[in-house]
């Protein structure tokens, strides 16, 4: 991880500016979040159900907007964590972190205003996908030994057979 220089004043009053505009388009990002996750809901494991895609969207918004504000990396990193355990798919999570940089794209932003929006979405996105991909190796752990411990389990019955 590279040790990012904390925002200009007029980086802030931009990073402001945008967060005030993708705010009013909340409802519209929501809705393009909501479909990404819906399009790729089959690479998502059982213990997310479909109807709780929606809801991850609304909070995956409300996330990623209140991200220019503070610029915590690490709590994007949980969130990708917390999306790896409860059973979010690669191409879910993949395709929610596409729409979520769209969103800057949607803006009608200047370029020095754009070249800000891209930045702070890349630092979201990267540090929401280093969490995933964190949670994910974390949960294939937790399986393997629970597949071992059974496979033990059974080797041990065969023996007393």
């Amino acid at each position: 991880m590279n040790p990012r220089l904390p925002p200009s004043l007029e980086e802030k009053e931009i990073l402001s500016q945008i967060a005030e505009q993708l705010t009013s388009w909340k409802t519209a990002i929501a809705s393009d979040l909501h479909q990404a996750l819906r399009a790729t809901d089959m690479s998502n494991r059982l213990l997310i159900s479909p109807s709780r895609l929606e809801e991850i969207a609304q909070e995956e918004v409300e996330a990623f907007l209140h991200f220019p504000e503070t610029g915590d990396e690490e709590e994007a990193r949980q969130r990708g964590a917390r999306r790896a355990s409860e059973g979010l798919g690669e191409r879910s999570a993949l395709a929610m972190t596409e729409a979520l940089r769209r969103a800057c794209w949607m803006a009608d932003l200047d370029r020095e205003a754009l070249r800000v929006a891209l930045e702070a979405s890349g630092r979201y996105v990267n540090a929401f996908l280093e969490g995933y991909i964190s949670g994910r190796e974390e949960e294939i752990l937790k399986e393997q030994e629970r597949t071992r411990h059974a496979f033990q389990r059974v080797l041990e019955k065969q023996t007393r057979s």
